[in-house]
């Protein structure tokens, strides 16, 4: 169950839980405490239920079911607390998120609610987890690393929580994120790299909302953390713009990469279809063979990346695959494209060619943004790491661009072949696009 308020953009709140809740396979309940007027630009007010409006809600779900847990977020004022709390039975796990003010400043508790907030729900609770500026209000210790971290989460634990989650978002002292558990005398840390330079609308919801549904299926307190501080990052990965400042945190994000990997393969197959069937690529075959490579929605690791077994070879006058169309299929390409689409997330594909100046001249000559990077000034602790030289070259190629670029080429190494590798935003582009390069160094070829 969820109790807390109502956010018409579904990007915090109620809506924000049940979409989590409902992605980690848990019935969600949903009671609302107010509605929160408020998109990605901020909170314009409050419109309060009632402390009654609020417990009848709970009444008729509690007539039909039991919660397993309860998430507790935005309670407004003190009607509320009241009413409610001592509808709860004794025994249901309770997570709170204490929230005290949004994301642009909004003041979402009153300072009675406030106080019995700290008085009396603290101590009902399994798990609170505010964030770091949360944890500095209610304990008055500037919490601003993970040691003032651990010096709040010690106050909070003498409030009469039995767990406490400190979320890391707000700590500025390094470039990783962490979450701060400490449960039972023990401080747990878990970390992630720490995203700079934007807002987010809605990711301590999730963070919270995962912890209870986590918690409803049975883990205990410390895996649930783990697990929660996973997901979060999933939905901060997945995170969308409106029109406002603040990107929305995406609980779905998880469920659109399924729902990605058909269109994926669908790409391919198609582009493999064209490949296999225009006699003029085999001319720009490498040595290496010629490899199609396509990502899921925002990808984290080469099995994220669909490629070709074995890559594409001439057999006959045609292009030919070794093997299968799978994920995980291209570390070379995947590599780079890892790379690309963290600057360019509409990048998603890409298919290597031979170099030649004439396929340099035919690129050119279509228009087409190349960028390029010197192998020979790879470093040598990166030529020493199985995997890096590509994710090293792209972002080599990458450093100043104002505009995605459609091709990323180098001029090889000592044992290194020189390659051109084409970009865009699916696999079927980038195959036309070589399709169309092939057609332009033959017309060069022609008129010269």
């Amino acid at each position: 169950m969820t109790i807390g308020g109502l956010d018409p953009i579904t990007g915090a709140g109620v809506y924000s839980d049940v979409k989590t809740m409902s992605m980690l396979k848990v019935l969600p309940l949903a009671v609302a405490t107010c509605i929160v007027l408020q998109n990605s630009s901020g909170v314009k007010g409050v419109r309060a239920l009632s402390g009654d409006d609020v417990s009848e809600q709970l009444k008729c779900v509690l007539e039909d079911c039991r919660p397993s847990a309860i998430k507790i977020s935005v309670v407004y004022n003190e009607d509320v607390i009241s009413k409610v709390l001592p509808l709860i039975p004794d025994d249901t796990p309770i997570v709170l998120d204490p929230v005290i003010r949004s994301w642009d400043g909004y003041k979402l508790i009153t300072d009675g609610a406030l106080k019995m907030l700290e008085d009396e729900l603290i101590p009902r609770t399994l798990v609170v987890t505010p964030n770091a500026l949360e944890a500095s209000q209610l304990t008055g210790v500037a919490v601003k690393d993970l040691n003032s971290a651990k010096e709040a989460a010690k106050r909070l634990s003498d409030l009469g929580a039995r767990n406490v989650v400190i979320k890391g978002g707000h700590l500025s002292s390094s470039d990783r994120a962490y979450d701060l558990l400490y449960s039972e005398g023990e401080f747990y840390v878990f970390d992630k790299p720490k995203v700079y330079g934007e807002r987010y609308h809605g990711l301590g919801c999730a963070f919270a909302a995962s912890l209870t549904s986590f918690i409803a299926h049975g883990f205990d307190v410390v895996k649930s953390v783990e697990l929660a501080s996973k997901f979060t990052g999933y939905a901060l990965r997945g995170a969308y713009r409106l029109k406002g400042s603040a990107l929305i945190s995406n609980p779905l994000q998880l469920y659109f990469k399924s729902l990605d990997v058909v269109n994926v393969l669908d790409s391919m197959i198609e582009a493999l279809t064209i490949v296999e069937s225009t006699r003029e690529l085999v001319e720009l075959t490498p040595e290496v063979g010629m490899n199609i490579a396509m990502t899921l929605l925002n990808p984290e690791t080469l099995e994220d990346i669909c490629g070709i077994e074995g890559r594409l070879r001439p057999i006959r006058g045609f292009l030919r695959a070794s093997g299968h169309v799978k994920f995980g299929g291209s570390e070379h390409l995947g590599n780079l494209l890892l790379e690309v689409n963290k600057v360019w997330p509409t990048i998603r594909a890409c298919i290597n060619i031979r170099y030649s100046d004439e396929a340099l001249n035919a690129i050119k000559s279509l228009g087409l943004r190349a960028s390029s990077f010197d192998r020979r000034k790879e470093p040598p602790n990166i030529k020493a790491v199985e995997g890096q030289s590509m994710k090293w070259g792209a972002r080599e190629a990458l450093r100043g661009l104002k505009e995605p670029p459609d091709v990323i080429y180098d001029l090889g190494d000592v044992g290194k072949e020189p390659m051109i590798r084409i970009l865009g935003e699916n696999a079927v582009d980038v195959v036309r696009k070589a399709v169309k390069i092939a057609g332009k160094v033959k017309e060069l070829k022609n008129t010269s």
